[in-house]
């Protein structure tokens, strides 16, 4: 909590335990699988501002700005323990201190698998957006001329993160949720679940942002087109 700018008495870390471990939330979503033998090969050996050219081309072919995307991402070098096989990839930090990484042929997570929480830029705001991957939340900044948002952000990486994500929201304060998710079944499942609790909340508002990007599959393909890409 202390690390993510919120209040960080007892008081305060107990009622986000009681949010995270509560039942506040049904949501049937399939669970983060157990890492592979091929991700747990897997070593962060470094990580440092995006420079790597395969990774600045790979930014462009999805519409992001190298400018946009070092707001949020890094490049990291992980090693295979076995190969000592090198990737390079953009990488974003959870809260659980893991990385979740992804090149044009990688999608992964070094370390525990957990929300990415972003402070906004107004103090004690009153509304979050939450998104599905990095790639949607940095498609939406760009459409905005680069601007961060004013209110905080929650990247799932997951959509089975979800409970993660309402013990960040649950009793704060905020009055407007604005989701973000995919056009698959998964994120309409996960869009109904985030509904559902936002019923349990006073004076919390929830504002689907799906008819934004339809029909498109999710924020980032929105983009693109948008962009001629």
């Amino acid at each position: 909590l202390n690390c993510s700018g919120e209040a960080s008495t007892v008081t305060d870390a107990l009622r986000w335990l009681k949010n995270m471990l509560g039942d506040s939330i049904a949501v049937k979503v399939t669970p983060p699988k157990a890492r592979s033998k091929k991700e747990a090969a897997l070593v962060l050996k470094s990580v440092k501002p995006i420079q790597h050219a395969a990774l600045v081309n790979y930014l462009d072919r999805r519409g992001i700005p190298l400018s946009v995307a070092k707001t949020a991402l890094k490049e990291v070098r992980v090693q295979h323990k076995e190969s000592k096989k090198n990737i390079f990839a953009l990488g974003i930090m959870n809260e659980d201190d893991g990385w979740e990484i992804r090149n044009p042929l990688v999608k992964s997570c070094i370390g525990p698998k957990a929300v990415t929480f972003i402070r906004g830029k107004q103090t004690k705001p009153t509304g979050i957006h939450i998104f599905e991957g990095f790639m949607d939340y940095l498609s939406v900044i760009t459409q905005n001329e680069g601007k961060q948002f004013k209110d905080d952000v929650i990247i799932l990486n997951s959509v089975a993160c979800l409970r993660q994500a309402t013990a960040y929201i649950k009793g704060y304060g905020y009055t407007v949720m604005r989701t973000w998710l995919d056009n698959d079944l998964s994120g309409k499942k996960a869009t109904q679940a985030l509904k559902e609790f936002a019923a349990t909340e006073a004076n919390l508002t929830h504002k689907p942002m799906n008819a934004t990007y339809t029909p498109y599959k999710d924020v980032n393909a929105w983009h693109m087109v948008k962009l001629g890409l």
